[in-house]
């Protein structure tokens, strides 16, 4: 039996065309989105509203406001995941076909977000360890750039799978 999707002469969203397993991993990669662009959000507006505290308040707050970036992480590994196994179910010459220009846009959206998340990742470790310092004075532009970009993304997608 082929575990890929059939997408001409049927309705996209009918049983056929979607088996029960493709329902969850696009369940779960809205829920992914949710916790990593919530989280891009969420961090911004964290960011506006600590800007009339003390620079010494300011710091500690947002070194603790920190955790909010792992909801990003385990988002971003779970759109991951789930996003792969729907490339797979439906075949990828069949996805690329599909999503055409704006897939490709969205999947390269996707490695630079990859990016900019790891290189986050790695200033809050380090301060984390310092206890602020330039490490946590980078945040801000990188946060802005991962909320922007997952906007971006989310953009392509829809343009994409219309």
């Amino acid at each position: 039996m082929d575990a890929r999707l059939r997408c001409s002469g049927e309705r996209a969203m009918s049983p056929p065309a979607m088996p029960f397993f493709y329902l969850v991993l696009l369940m779960l990669h809205f829920v992914g989105l949710a916790l990593g662009v919530g989280a891009s959000f969420s961090l911004f507006t964290l960011r506006k509203a600590s800007v009339e505290l003390e620079p010494a308040e300011r710091t500690k707050f947002m070194l603790r406001a920190l955790s909010v970036s792992k909801n990003g992480s385990w988002g971003l590994l779970l759109l991951l995941v789930s996003g792969l196994g729907m490339f797979f179910m439906r075949g990828p010459g069949a996805v690329m076909a599909a999503g055409g220009p704006a897939f490709h846009a969205k999947l390269t959206l996707v490695v630079i977000l990859c990016g900019v998340a790891g290189y986050s990742q790695v200033l809050g470790k380090r301060a984390r360890q310092a206890n602020g310092g330039p490490a946590l004075a980078k945040l801000p532009a990188v946060g802005s750039a991962s909320l922007l970009l997952g906007v971006a993304i989310v953009i392509a997608a829809v343009i994409a799978f219309q």
